[in-house]
């Protein structure tokens, strides 16, 4: 089978969302031949040594996070290259940029495409977008309508979606989405944190991580507070990068206001760091807001690390007093602290237990059984492939005309008047249906999704000069 995967990320970067596309991309072409579409420094294909083929998108920025350039270079060469490649699904791991012209070409080529959500959908500017961007215009009540209506549009134009578990199944539910939901996890190398040694319950010093972006949604002022109800050989290591600067500067200020010595904020480190830092630490604390499906706590419960958490979406579905203890989102943080005290006084042989214990619970997402759901999933669409629909609509020709004048717009249009003049591998069978059979089919892309697709480009090409402007002063 051949799959195209498509981020927003470079690999290995973006958190936990960028790893998970990366990886899944790379597991599914040891055994598939499969391409990942993400930014990059200039566009065109390479291959990495492990054998993964990347499509790169010139991109700027620095970091985690990189703005595309959705000129018509690039969209002419990703469309070329989808056209070569002919993939039997397009799946997406985000509704934007890449994503939505993936998602156009899948449509124009009656190819099945699949979007994998790491947001709750009703909730997506609450996952760190107004951090990471600092943009006082994603928040209020014009932005949220303007998302609502945007992401609707996407999801109804998606063959299926990718619910990591049920609750972010229910979450689409609740927002409105009637169509096909898999729910397939995220997967993680497990192998990697199985040979980890339970932490020394005797250990002078009892060590508590967190491991993660550093955002209010994350909430490490509880994990703070809670730190002041334990004696003072307890430490709470916070790992990981600010989203927002302020709200890094805020917590250092708030634990030198009481006098906390035993706060360590070690900042971000490499991620093959983590299954050692994961070795050391007696308790993994989380009192995250929202957490859909939280890699690092699958890793902490791999590497046999007990979990003590508040109640999200991730630690009702994984933790309980098996693996450690869950709390209620309200509860004080006194109560949080006598949680993690009571698991860091266990005899040794009872914390080995529960380390036992926590390695058992997430054995299921190991990759190899993630890659086996996501291909029934991929072979149930292609064999339900639907055929051309017998709807009236307007003609993509006509749908075309929405997006603003320019060259991205010209090239679309010319790809339109080719299939009735010279096909490409993909569309060529388009061309033994009759001409009205043709354009129902051509008109699968709805004109609310082309206004979209508008605006998604000029945005990316508006930040991309100006992140690549804001790099150029800074040198």
């Amino acid at each position: 089978m051949r799959v195209t995967y498509i981020s927003l990320f470079k690999p290995g970067m973006g958190g936990g969302e960028g790893r998970v596309a990366y990886e899944l991309a790379r597991h599914f072409a040891a055994r598939h031949d499969a391409v990942l579409i993400c930014p990059a420094d200039r566009t065109g294909l390479y291959e990495e040594d492990s054998g993964l083929k990347v499509f790169g998108i010139q991109s700027a920025g620095a970091g985690e996070f990189h703005i595309p350039a959705l000129s018509g270079k690039a969209v002419r060469g990703m469309f070329d290259f989808l056209d070569a490649f002919n993939p039997d699904v397009v799946h997406a791991h985000e509704p934007t940029l890449m994503g939505l012209i993936g998602q156009i070409w899948a449509k124009m080529n009656l190819v099945p495409f699949v979007h994998t959500s790491h947001v709750l959908p009703g909730k997506v500017l609450e996952f760190g977008a107004t951090d990471a961007l600092d943009i006082k215009l994603l928040q209020g009540s014009l932005s949220e309508s303007v998302t609502r209506r945007a992401l609707t549009d996407f999801y109804d134009n998606c063959d299926a979606v990718i619910a990591l578990n049920q609750p972010a199944l229910a979450a689409f539910r609740e927002f409105g989405y009637h169509g096909k939901v898999f729910v397939i996890p995220n997967g993680r190398d497990l192998a990697r944190y199985r040979s980890s040694v339970p932490a020394d319950v005797g250990a002078a010093v009892k060590k508590l991580s967190f491991i993660g972006y550093i955002s209010e949604r994350k909430n490490q002022v509880y994990l703070i507070d809670a730190l002041q109800h334990l004696p003072d050989h307890y430490q709470l290591q916070l790992i990981g990068k600010p989203l927002n600067p302020d709200y890094g500067r805020h917590l250092r200020q708030y634990c030198e206001a009481r006098g906390l010595k035993n706060v360590v904020f070690a900042g971000q480190v490499p991620h093959e760091e983590v299954p050692s830092r994961l070795e050391s630490t007696h308790v993994f604390v989380s009192a995250s807001k929202m957490e859909v499906q939280s890699l690092v706590v699958l890793e902490a419960l791999a590497s046999g690390t007990p979990v003590v958490g508040l109640s999200n979406e991730t630690t009702i579905e994984l933790v309980d007093e098996e693996v450690g203890h869950l709390l209620p989102k309200d509860a004080p943080p006194q109560e949080f602290a006598a949680c993690v005290d009571r698991i860091c006084n266990l005899p040794q042989s009872h914390y080995d237990e529960l380390s036992r214990r926590a390695r058992d619970r997430v054995s299921p997402f190991d990759w190899s059984n993630v890659i086996d759901q996501a291909l029934t999933a991929y072979g149930e669409l292609v064999d339900s492939r639907q055929s051309i629909t017998k709807e009236e609509g307007a003609v993509l020709a006509n749908l075309v005309s929405f997006l603003p004048a320019g060259e991205v717009r010209e090239i679309l249009a010319a790809r339109i008047a080719s299939i009735r003049s010279e096909p490409g591998p993909i569309v060529s069978f388009l061309m033994g249906l009759s001409l009205p059979e043709r354009w129902r089919a051509l008109k699968r892309v709805p004109g609310s999704t082309w206004l979209l697709t508008g605006a998604t480009i000029l945005a990316s090409l508006i930040g991309y000069l100006f992140v690549k402007g804001q790099g150029r002063r800074g040198d």
